[in-house]
Formats: C-alpha cells, sequence, structure tokens
C-alpha cells in the first residue's frame, strides 16, 4: 500500500485545495504545479525555524516546507477561508496526522463542509490509537467533541493533557523506543508505559489553577470503528453533513479517511431503524477491538510458536534473534518514511 496513494485516492487533482499542516513532507508540494494552498497555525519562518533545530529533519528538507498561505488554527478553517473569499469553493483538503490534534474537531468539520464545493473530500491520515503512543489511552467519545464544540475549547483540555501525560507509552525495539508500530506485524506487549502518573497529576492541578500554555497533545483517540462511530452520530444529529465515502482498515500505525461535501442539502437519509443496525454493529465491533485484538499474532498461536521456539534455539539465542529482527523492521521502516 502507498500510503499516498491512499491519502489522494478520491482528490481531484485540477481543483483548488488546501493542505492542514504538511511541515516538511506535502502530500501535494506546490513546486509540482499542484495548486494547493497551506494552513498551518506557524508561517513560513517560525516552520523552517523549528524544522532547523531538529535533529531528526535532515537539513536538505528544509526547503521542503513550502510558503503558508493561510496562518491559523486549522479548527477555524471556515472563518479564515471566508475572508479570502473562498467559502465553498475548494474542491479539497488534506491532512495527514493533524486532526488527531485538534482541540475542536466538531468545528473543523463543520468548516470544512462550509468550504468545500458540493461534491468536495477532505481526506486525512489518522493514526490508530492502538499502534501508537496512545496505546494505553482509552478511545474519545462522542461526549467528549460535544463539550469541545459547545464550549468552543481552543486548545487541549487540561484533562486531555493529564491523560497523555499519564498513560504515554512507547513501543520498544531492540531497547531502543519507537512512537508507533506496525499493527500487522508487531507485538503490542512490546509496548511499555512512559507516562507518570504522580506528576501529571500535580501539573493538572496547576493548570486547573487559571489559564494555562497551550500544550500540544492528541485530542481525540480513535481506531476506524471509534471514528466511524462518532462521523456517522454526527450526521444523525445535524451536526456535520460530510457524507463516509470510506473509512479504512488500518495499514501499520495509521489509517485513511474520505469525507464527501453532498451534491445536494439534504439530512441524514439513511432510515433510522438501519441507522440503529449500523450503529449497533460498529459499536459491537468496537467492543471486540479494543486494546491488544486487532494484532495479527493472537495471543496463543503467537504465544505457542515463541514458546516452542525459544525451546528449539535456546532462549539466549532466540532474544538475539528477535532484537535482531526489530533492528532490522526499524532501519527499513526509517527509509520508507525518509523516502516519503
Amino acid at each position: 500500500m502507498k500510503r499516498l496513494e491512499e491519502l489522494l485516492k478520491y482528490i481531484d487533482r485540477s481543483s483548488l485545495g488546501i493542505e492542514v499542516a504538511p511541515y516538511f513532507n506535502p502530500a501535494l508540494p506546490k513546486i509540482q504545479g499542484n495548486r494547493v494552498l497551506i494552513l498551518d497555525v506557524f508561517d513560513t519562518e517560525a516552520l523552517r525555524s523549528y524544522a532547523a533545530k531538529d535533529p531528526l529533519i535532515p537539513s536538505k528538507r528544509l526547503m521542503e516546507i513550502e510558503d503558508v498561505d493561510i496562518v491559523g488554527d486549522a479548527s477555524s478553517i471556515a472563518d479564515m477561508l471566508a475572508t479570502k473569499e473562498l467559502s465553498g469553493q475548494i474542491g479539497f483538503v488534506i491532512s495527514s496526522h493533524n486532526f488527531e490534534h485538534l482541540p475542536n474537531p466538531i468545528k473543523f468539520l463543520r468548516g470544512c463542509s462550509a468550504i468545500l464545493k458540493p461534491g468536495g473530500m477532505l481526506s486525512m491520515a489518522v493514526p490508530d490509537n492502538r499502534a501508537c503512543f496512545d496505546h494505553f489511552r482509552m478511545p474519545t467519545r462522542l461526549s467528549e467533541w460535544l463539550a469541545a464544540y459547545h464550549g468552543n475549547f481552543m486548545q487541549p483540555s487540561a484533562e486531555a493533557i493529564f491523560d497523555l501525560a499519564a498513560n504515554e507509552s512507547r513501543f520498544m525495539v531492540g531497547g531502543m523506543p519507537y512512537p508507533s508500530c506496525n499493527i500487522a506485524r508487531d507485538a503490542a506487549e512490546d509496548f511499555v508505559l512512559t507516562g507518570d502518573l504522580t506528576k501529571a497529576y500535580a501539573d493538572y492541578l496547576e493548570r486547573l489553577k487559571g489559564p494555562f500554555a497551550y500544550f500540544d497533545t492528541h485530542c481525540t483517540i480513535m481506531f476506524p470503528q471509534t471514528l466511524e462511530l462518532m462521523l456517522r452520530d454526527l450526521r444523525h444529529l445535524g451536526l456535520c453533513d460530510l457524507e463516509i465515502v470510506e473509512v479504512s482498515a488500518t495499514y501499520g500505525h495509521e489509517f485513511f479517511v474520505h469525507l464527501r461535501k453532498p451534491l445536494v442539502v439534504a439530512s441524514d437519509a439513511t432510515p433510522n431503524s438501519d441507522y440503529k443496525l449500523k450503529r449497533a454493529e460498529l459499536l459491537r465491533t468496537i467492543s471486540e477491538n479494543l486494546g491488544a485484538a486487532p494484532y495479527i499474532a493472537r495471543p496463543f498461536t503467537r504465544g505457542l510458536v515463541k514458546k516452542l521456539l525459544a525451546k528449539v534455539v535456546g532462549k539466549q539465542r532466540y532474544n538475539k534473534l528477535r532484537n535482531a529482527n526489530r533492528d532490522r523492521h526499524a532501519r527499513n521502516r526509517a527509509a520508507r518514511e525518509n523516502s516519503q
């Protein structure tokens, strides 16, 4: 699976589009002639300054940070496009690993609906919480989205920040920590809790004393079925009119979401009985897929194979082989990411 092809599969590249916070890795670079406006909370100079200080970003990639056309919070995308007189004229919005950071997802989704022309697409790559450093965090509920929307949240809540600080984890490969894994190949048991509950609570109490500085965190914790459920519920409640074209399965540590602005203005046309059945089906699937359930190596078969192999080659040699294999996967993963 080529991730860019998956992200862009429903996009009409001849249309004027918006890419949200691509940083140094734009999906549709302007230099290639794409009609894209870049939206970011930071301007171009600030982004290049931050990238220059990041040892993980090669210096040769600094100039791949394209000029930012719209500076501001993506949740306010409708207001920002209105000032440019572009409401209802955008053919697509693409976002890669930005949606989960938004403190007010409903406002963003409604904003995208306002700026997209009929048939326009919102396409996003988002992380599966079970395969990233959110592994031990519980999926976000619709009630949390509603609180953020009706409370007009402008930044992550003190509770969201606490949840990350208390339950953050890292995937360990050969003794080295990584923020994510491949859910189809790796083992859930290799996630290690790195959060500090005591410190997280102390910091939380400090934030409750008054206004606090913006602290970036994942505000939406999700996997495919939990996000699809919330999107369907929003449409059913009349809070968002975007139609679900596709919510993909998880590839590696991420999945892809494609939503379309309806060609005609209409409420959710799904009969109530069908909607309830689909909702119940999603809820049951969510119940069955929490935690480590989706990992391809089921506990019984994986454990049996591990025990037999360790017995045949010896535990010390088995551990050495396992670590070497993980190192190889880590190198391959880094090479793929650097080539994108």
